[in-house]
């Protein structure tokens, strides 16, 4: 996968990659789902890699749940994911194309991502709903991710699920 897989980020546009390029690496999760009904939160293990790709003009991760550590012998739990997130900068647009398939469930989403501020955010429209997807509180080490939900057009957001990183191994 010599062509798929790159070294580190293009030079057309550096510092943009870098705005995901930066998580290039190997990082232990904690997820935490909150659900709409009330119910209590629970939290899972996961993992999280990123890399460079396509020359260093794309970013691409591979996440999972449960983490290695909390699958039994068996190899499946009736409740996991392994998903690859494709996010590509789009100079025309001056944002990014992003593109998660979810192989559990089927899932397949496509989103457009930019950084306002010290976060990128991620938003796509769910049906009536507004969903975004924020990765903030980033560091060399650790990141904090943030699934939220609108239902009252963007004035009102209700957190589904957030996600603490800690980095395992750097690219």
């Amino acid at each position: 996968m010599k062509t798929l897989l790159s070294d580190g980020p293009s030079a057309h546009h550096p510092t943009e990659i870098e705005q995901f390029g930066r998580l290039a690496g190997q990082w232990t999760t904690r997820i935490t789902y909150h659900p709409a009904d009330g119910s209590p939160s629970r939290t899972i293990s996961g993992e999280w890699e990123f890399g460079y790709a396509l020359e260093g003009r794309a970013v691409l991760d591979v996440w999972r749940w449960p983490g290695r550590e909390d699958v039994p012998a068996t190899g499946r739990t009736p409740d996991q994911e392994c998903g690859l997130c494709v996010r590509i900068w789009d100079p025309r647009l001056q944002l990014w194309r992003f593109t998660f398939h979810g192989t559990a469930r089927g899932d397949l989403l496509h989103m457009f991502a930019r950084r306002i501020g010290d976060e990128i955010v991620m938003e796509r429209a769910a049906g009536s709903d507004l969903v975004r997807w924020t990765f903030g509180d980033i560091t060399a080490d650790t990141f904090h991710w943030r699934n939220q939900r609108s239902s009252d057009g963007g004035r009102t957001w209700r957190l589904d699920q957030e996600v603490h990183a800690r980095r395992l191994k750097s690219h």
